[in-house]
């Protein structure tokens, strides 16, 4: 990649490529009611009412809190993953390339240049044609480089971004 005072400025006047926020919602409820319903139906085996030996009830009760209080330290975490996960995975156009960043604590890099792009397509799902989310592959034959299909999955907007990505292959 060219490294001039151009290219810089035309990196940092791009808005990023990004997943859709539909799709982090998405991912964040599932999420959500999954643990729910695992801690419900835990609750509920344990509270059926079976009789347990001397004093059981009160030691089953601490044992429910702290698995509500791990449950919580552990949703916080995935919350926290997910959604810089989504934040820090990013596609930047610069000029004849396209940058992919990502990574949260360890950002990796990948420049992929329009000459070795062979090909186009945005597949969208029922939801993603609703919400306007959808995946765009790239389809490439770089020689000596990255071969293969450049993904792009949950962007908001797709259609856009093909039309932007064509005209500039």
């Amino acid at each position: 990649m060219e490294h001039g005072h151009d290219a810089e400025t035309e990196i940092k006047d791009l808005e990023p490529i990004r997943g859709s926020v539909v799709v982090l919602v998405i991912k964040l409820a599932v999420l959500l009611v999954i643990f729910e319903l695992a801690y419900a139906l835990a609750d509920y085996i344990v509270t059926l009412g079976i009789p347990l030996p001397f004093d059981l009830h009160h030691h089953v009760e601490l044992a429910l809190f702290i698995v509500q209080a791990v449950k919580i330290i552990f949703e916080l975490y995935l919350i926290a993953n997910v959604t810089l996960s989504w934040a820090n995975n990013t596609y930047l156009i610069a000029g004849k390339h396209i940058i992919r960043r990502r990574g949260i604590l360890h950002a990796e890099e990948d420049v992929f240049h329009f000459d070795n792009i062979r090909s186009i397509s945005i597949n969208q799902s029922f939801l993603g044609k609703i919400f306007n989310y959808g995946d765009i592959t790239l389809k490439t034959s770089a020689s000596g480089g990255y071969q293969g299909d450049v993904v792009m999955v949950g962007i908001a907007n797709p259609k856009k971004y093909e039309e932007v990505l064509s005209n500039n292959f």
